[in-house]
């Protein structure tokens, strides 16, 4: 009996080491565009059917709540005992994304799926700094863990782990990745998971601000106004000083 225990122990951990995983990938435009894929694969062991399920309608209904996000891709598939769940989104604009999915339905006990969702999304906050934005997020995952796997079980996760890249228009000011490629345009990051039941994942950056081709139309807009403005008045003081000379020759 012990043995059995031993060997059905020794599955478990050898399935959490090696399935649990995730990988982001941010493109931000120079528009202030962005478009966000993301894929999380879970055992099923500690994800049934029924929480995938779940999972999906809460992605669904929670990003109709947001109105500068767009849900592109919202699928949970089996593969070899993992659930792999992908999700893809866009937003036409990246400066209002502070706070968005962050927090829970108020009232309503969080289930499952809940927690996983707005634990893996965590929480985000834009500040502006100068000519540029200030880019936070932090996903802490102590608390989804501790209640999936208990207290230590972070420990038992080893090499499993989640990416993030983000690729930009611009070289970045500054950030904390962990690796900064393409003259500073492209941004990684990763976190084992094992590590993240102590302290939470956090993703930081300072670029400049993503505008939206309004704004560009708008300043072209304004820079035609100004130009046609100043030829305008420049050619009513040339009338004007005409008739002065017209005017002092007839005296």
């Amino acid at each position: 009996m012990k043995y059995v225990f031993f060997s059905l122990l020794a599955i478990v951990l050898t399935l959490l080491n090696s399935c649990i995983d995730g990988e982001e990938e941010v493109f931000i435009k120079a528009d202030g565009s962005a478009r966000v894929k993301a894929v999380y694969r879970v055992p099923g062991i500690i994800f049934s059917a029924e929480d995938a399920e779940e999972l999906r309608t809460n992605i669904t209904e929670e990003v109709e709540k947001e109105k500068h996000l767009k849900l592109l891709t919202n699928t949970v598939e089996k593969e070899n005992g993992t659930r792999v769940i992908t999700i893809e989104l866009e937003t036409d604009n990246m400066m209002e994304l502070e706070g968005a999915l962050a927090a829970h339905t108020l009232g309503v006990k969080p289930s499952k799926a809940d927690k996983m969702l707005h634990a893996i999304m965590g929480n985000i906050t834009v500040n502006l700094k100068g000519f540029s934005a200030d880019f936070t997020r932090e996903v802490d995952l102590a608390p989804l863990l501790e209640g999936q796997l208990g207290k230590s079980g972070a420990a038992m996760l080893g090499e499993s782990e989640f990416r993030y890249t983000v690729h930009l228009s611009s070289a970045v000011d500054e950030s904390n990745a962990h690796s900064v490629e393409d003259g500073g345009r492209t941004l990684k990051w990763r976190y084992r998971l094992s590590e993240c039941g102590q302290k939470p994942i956090v993703l930081h950056m300072v670029a400049p601000i993503p505008l939206p081709w309004w704004v560009y139309a708008l300043v072209i807009v304004a820079a035609l106004l100004l130009g046609w403005g100043a030829y305008a008045l420049i050619k009513k003081l040339k009338v004007f000083k005409k008739r002065l000379e017209t005017s002092s020759t007839g005296a």
